[in-house]
């Protein structure tokens, strides 16, 4: 889906259960394009689009990818 105005990181999800079918060397954009497709609907991840302003927060061992729609900056920490 095209980005819309303002919109900048769209997330990808998965608990710590469900291992994705993410290959370390492929990135989000070719994983959205090749593989997400081919996932049944049970197998897809839980996603969010991000907007300026907004934060997320996951918990710990979730796994995740990113795709920035447009500029953007990240900042992440362990807490622990």
């Amino acid at each position: 889906c095209p980005p819309s105005p303002g919109v900048f990181q769209r997330w990808f999800l998965y608990p710590p259960e469900k291992t994705p079918h993410f290959h370390p060397n492929e990135t989000t954009l070719a994983w959205l394009h090749h593989t997400y497709p081919t996932l049944p609907p049970a197998e897809r991840p839980l996603e969010c689009t991000l907007r300026p302003g907004e934060v997320l927060y996951f918990p710990d061992r979730w796994w995740h990818a990113t795709l920035n729609l447009d500029t953007s900056v990240f900042i992440s920490t362990f807490l622990g």
